[in-house]
């Protein structure tokens, strides 16, 4: 968990890449694994649905790099990302599948509060090429030390 030198507003984070293939497309999108007809069809999972709805392959859920980046953010600010983490995103372009997928920051605000260190940051998801697929903005506080001294 960062703590207040840790932060220098403009630096960016780049967090790990995940390859979204075919096999974790459709165990995220076709529904329950034992269901019959396995996997639904949908345009996640079938190119003639894909068609349908005007596009020339399959993609993968846009909530499957949102939570690639949430991942990223819990792992960014620690257990407080639960209890004061907020995350606003827009989806600006589909990922293919077999597209890799990096999320990542870059610190926007530090202030210092009553509840600890408030961060805010411009965060996304991008494919290899470098363009975004979503972007938005997140802010977590973190809350102040416990001073250990004072119960010793």
């Amino acid at each position: 968990m960062p703590g207040p030198d840790d932060v220098e507003i403009g630096a960016a984070l780049a967090g790990g890449p995940l390859r979204l293939s075919l096999a974790r497309v459709l165990a995220f999108s076709g529904g329950p694994l034992d269901e019959p007809g396995w996997p639904q069809r949908n345009l996640h999972t079938d190119i003639d649905k894909a068609r349908e709805a005007g596009l020339d392959h399959i993609i993968a859920s846009g909530t499957q790099s949102e939570g690639l980046l949430i991942t990223f953010l819990i792992d960014t600010f620690g257990g407080a990302w639960y209890g004061s983490g907020n995350l606003e995103v827009r989806f600006l372009k589909p990922v293919r599948v077999g597209d890799v997928v990096r999320p990542g920051l870059r610190w926007t605000g530090k202030e210092h509060g009553a509840d600890g260190l408030r961060l805010t940051a411009e965060c996304w998801c991008e494919i290899e090429d470098g363009s975004r697929v979503l972007a938005g903005t997140a802010s977590c506080t973190l809350p102040h030390p416990r001073d250990t001294a004072s119960r010793a």
